[in-house]
């Protein structure tokens, strides 16, 4: 990670947004149950019209800046999350499938390749909606072996748990690896023309090795630009899947579902529960990428010198 001193104006500013909305996030961590409980009486209420509701309230009557505290809690999670596995699976695998080359190689790149040839909406809409039908969820209540994996996500008959955080975690994560693993084995096979590396080859160094030891520290870089666009990618992603109620339920809140949940008062012209959270879930993508994009030059210029 560069020191302050070497980032770029753009960095900094998506660097400063990302942290007010960690930030955000804590606080509505922190945040007491009862300043987002439903309230009848107090129905989409204008915002700066009631001291107590500083942003105003929803179609629910929920404070809306306290929804958009935990809101963010919940959205910058899984896109972290989702970020993280599919970086992480997708360049261990692009990285093994250049170091066994061959036929395993092939066979790896062509599924890849077919995967890739399938539109990712309707791929994450797919797995989306298989984890979270209730036919998934009786079949984990009912299935010896995977009673302990329900249990652990508090999953009964009467609550679905963790499962919807799971599950899109694992639907963004699904159809967000195939581009890592293609750059990885790009990388890795550029790598492997090196001398460092022949050398080590030559000396006995094993698959694992080289990946631990030689190609992980190469790839660090680029994996980090990579998850940082995939967060974004990520975030996104989550917002839509609630938005069309295949994401997070109702007990995890997050700007996406809060998107949902004011859809049905536009129309009254109520626009502030819509324009919150929209606001912010633009803030928070804009700030990644810009944070992204100035890694991006960073590493270009810092290549253009290696060559000279």
């Amino acid at each position: 990670m560069p020191s302050l001193r070497r980032l770029t104006p753009a960095q900094l500013t998506g660097l400063s947004i990302l942290a007010v909305m960690v930030f955000l996030a804590l606080l509505g961590l922190l945040a007491p149950p009862c300043l987002s409980s439903l309230s009848p009486a107090s129905i989409n209420v204008p915002p700066f019209q009631n001291p107590q509701h500083l942003f105003g309230t929803d179609g629910l009557g929920r404070d809306l800046l306290t929804m958009i505290l935990k809101g963010a809690a919940g959205t910058l999670f899984v896109g972290l999350a989702a970020a993280l596995s599919a970086s992480i699976f997708g360049y261990c695998l692009g990285a093994f499938s250049a170091l066994c080359g061959g036929l395993v190689d092939s066979l790896l790149m062509r599924l890849v390749d077919a995967l890739l040839s399938v539109p990712a909406i309707v791929l994450l809409l797919t797995i989306s909606s298989l984890i979270s039908s209730p036919e998934f969820t009786r079949t984990m209540l009912s299935v010896d072996g995977l009673k302990q994996l329900a249990q652990a996500l508090s999953l009964t008959d009467h609550s679905l748990g963790y499962l919807p955080i799971l599950s899109v975690v694992a639907a963004i994560a699904a159809t967000n690896w195939l581009e890592s693993a293609r750059v990885a084995r790009a990388i890795t096979q550029k790598l492997m023309t090196e001398e460092y590396m022949t050398a080590a080859r030559s000396l006995g160094a094993g698959s694992l090795h080289l990946l631990r030891f030689h190609l992980g520290p190469a790839l660090k870089a680029v994996a980090a630009l990579e998850t940082t666009l995939l967060t974004a990618d990520a975030i996104i992603m989550e917002s839509g899947l609630t938005y069309l109620g295949l994401g997070l339920g109702p007990a995890t809140p997050s700007w996406g579902g809060m998107l949902k949940d004011a859809q049905s008062g536009l129309l009254c012209g109520n626009l502030h529960g819509a324009v919150l959270p929209g606001l912010f879930l633009a803030l928070t993508v804009m700030g990644i990428n810009l944070l992204a994009t100035g890694g991006s030059r960073q590493q270009q210029r810092a290549r253009s010198k290696e060559q000279d």
